[in-house]
């Protein structure tokens, strides 16, 4: 049988995961799904990019209320967002100085991805707890 001949059994492989290399193993910090999971994967990320989806601007103060974080933890994540184009920073020239957050539109996109996750864990939920 001819090797260049794919056998149509076999799965194709995900090519989602690095646009530059075709295993994994190879995949190194240019990987943009790399990217995203790690940034991502940091504690309290998802839920501050949640919270501007849901509140669409908030300050400081507010986002470090609702998640309970350390101020460090929540300005690392913040600057984290704001490096890669997902939130805006808009400083108020007042006494005391009044710092806002949002979404940029980047950040806006994600709410699709949100919906879906939300949709995925509702079903996964509700089907676990009928087969308890």
């Amino acid at each position: 049988m001819d090797q260049d001949i794919k056998d149509e059994t076999q799965e194709e492989p995900l090519r989602w995961h690095c646009v530059q290399h075709k295993d994994t193993k190879y995949c190194q910090d240019e990987c943009y799904f790399q990217t995203a999971l790690t940034l991502f994967g940091k504690k309290h990320t998802l839920s501050i990019i949640r919270l501007l989806l849901i509140h669409d601007k908030l300050r400081f103060n507010e986002i470090l209320k609702e998640l309970s974080a350390s101020p460090k933890t929540i300005t690392e994540r913040l600057k984290d967002l704001k490096k890669h184009g997902l939130i805006d920073r808009k400083v108020f020239n007042e006494i005391p100085i009044r710092v806002e957050y949002s979404l940029t539109k980047q950040g806006r996109s994600l709410e699709d991805i949100f919906e879906r996750i939300s949709i995925w864990s509702k079903n996964v939920i509700s089907e676990s707890r009928a087969q308890k």
